[in-house]
């Protein structure tokens, strides 16, 4: 079991676009499963074999319970009976409250299908008759998917990510074979670019901006959030927490 099930396309997304509100859980004391769809076999550099590697590398340094990759196909991933079914097999076995994932408008069309597919098995998970397993029924009780590839979608709420975007850029160097390296000889990728992480930062900034603080994470939430203390959201200077 585990409080929060972060789920991505790619081993890596979890870490590029979460990895900063997981950081804020852990260090909070709540337990974190992540689950990878696919093994990022389609991508232009490293393997499978590095690649998860990596990804147990990351886990370990975040404070992970459990890390899963399967393997519904790098480039070709889509919504399927197959990948909904892993998911809602994921949120029974994991039973948690928080569900993070790539918003379905991504533009990455691999990060789309894995929002699409955790979408859509949200009420699916808490269905007996609905790809019934050995696990009973859960339903999570928040969903929240990062924006970090859609920006044309305001968000509902950024995480403030300041104190921890230090070991979040940790968790994102674990990933060596898919960031610039000059020695390198594989092709050239937007993520291997120099540029790339001082971009990345710079999307964090950007977002920390809109709330007052240095680093921020913004997610969507599908419907109104319920409050039970509405003075738990504000920080001192009256920006959302």
């Amino acid at each position: 079991m585990a409080d929060v099930l972060a789920i991505g396309a790619h081993p890596d997304d979890v870490e590029l676009t979460m990895g900063g509100l997981l950081l804020r859980l852990r260090d909070a004391g709540r337990s974190v499963a992540i689950l990878d769809l696919t093994r990022g076999e389609g991508g232009t550099r490293g393997t499978p074999e590095s690649r998860a590697a990596e990804a147990a590398a990351a886990a370990a340094l975040l404070g992970a319970a459990e890390r899963r990759i399967l393997d519904h196909g790098d480039g070709r991933l889509e919504p399927s009976e197959a990948v909904r079914r892993s998911v809602v097999e994921a949120i029974r076995e994991f039973r948690p409250s928080l569900v993070l994932a790539p918003f379905w408008e991504d533009l990455h069309p691999d990060h789309a299908a894995a929002g699409a597919a955790v979408r859509s098995a949200r009420y699916v998970s808490g269905m007996a008759r609905w790809f019934p397993g050995p696990r009973p029924p859960h339903r999570a009780r928040t969903f929240l998917y990062s924006l970090h590839h859609s920006l044309d979608r305001p968000p509902s709420l950024v995480v403030d990510a300041t104190p921890v975007f230090g070991r979040k850029m940790d968790l994102v160097r674990c990933f060596r074979s898919q960031l610039h390296d000059p020695a390198s000889r594989e092709p050239g990728t937007n993520i291997a670019s120099e540029d790339f992480l001082p971009r990345w930062e710079a999307r964090h900034r950007w977002f920390g901006e809109r709330i007052g603080v240095r680093y921020g994470e913004p997610y969507f939430h599908e419907g109104p959030l319920a409050v039970e203390d509405p003075l738990s959201l504000l920080r001192g200077g009256g920006g959302a927490a």
